[in-house]
């Protein structure tokens, strides 16, 4: 589980509830009129925005990002990598290197050293690689956009909503006792509107644009790694290059790396 994704909506929402109590407008945020208006517009937009190919791969989008991150990180990637070289060394190059895990970094350290063998040649390989991590950083950001488009739409939907309250307002406005009642029905869709794009679709959008650019980085150094096993360095020079990746307190640097001719 992704602790950070966990904690930061618990504390949104805490913080969000504590607000409500601490004012005393907790029982009047129980307004169906906005929720039904925020969400149900927002979704319909959303809808009519996107593909149900995307729809449904920036759902499951949302699942991924309460779980541990699948790609391994650089120090995982870097010692595998390590080890592959020890072995291409030894045993004749990277046509030695058959039995590798399938399943690493998605399955692109296996398709990189196939695309090696198949091609024999660095810059061919490079860019075939170059070109599939640029096409899986665009799907993932679809996915990012997708949430980031939300974002944007649920505050309009919230004024709407707020709009239909002053309405309502302006026609019970020689009743003075229902017109607070229609103000708190404009105000509180504006809240929600605000609410749901700011402690929800924006850091949704954002949480899932990190995962992107982390794998980015995995997939580039993986890239790098085999092209100087296919170059017949040595696994201690390899290290050193692909230690380059990590910054000083160890994690992952979310960096571009220029691409080589």
């Amino acid at each position: 589980m992704d602790m950070m994704t966990i904690v930061g909506f618990l504390l949104g929402a805490g913080v969000v509830a504590w607000g409500a109590f601490s004012a005393g407008v907790a029982d009047k945020l129980l307004n169906a009129h906005g929720l039904v208006i925020v969400l149900g517009g927002t979704l319909a937009a959303t809808v009519l925005n996107t593909s149900l190919k995307r729809f449904v791969s920036g759902v499951k989008s949302l699942g991924e990002i309460f779980a541990s991150p699948r790609t391994p990180s650089i120090d995982e990637a870097v010692r595998m990598l390590v080890n592959m070289a020890g072995t291409a060394q030894k045993q004749g190059g990277i046509m030695a290197l058959n039995n590798i895990d399938a399943a690493f970094a998605g399955g692109f350290l296996k398709r990189a050293v196939s695309v090696a063998m198949i091609s024999a040649e660095s810059r061919e390989t490079r860019n075939i690689l170059e070109e599939e991590i640029r096409r899986r950083r665009l799907d993932v950001q679809e996915n990012s956009n997708f949430y980031r488009t939300m974002g944007v739409l649920s505050p309009m939907f919230g004024l709407i909503g707020t709009l239909f309250g002053i309405i309502q307002t302006l026609g019970n406005i020689s009743d003075p006792t229902m017109i607070g009642r229609s103000m708190a029905v404009a105000i509180t869709s504006a809240l929600f509107g605000i609410g749901f794009s700011n402690m929800f679709c924006v850091p949704v959008a954002n949480k899932i644009r990190l995962r992107a650019m982390e794998e980015t980085l995995v997939l580039q150094l993986i890239l790098e790694g085999v092209i100087d096993i296919m170059g017949g360095k040595t696994p201690h020079l390899i290290e050193m290059h692909l230690r380059g990746y990590q910054i000083i307190d160890g994690s992952s640097a979310a960096a571009e790396r220029p691409a080589r001719a």
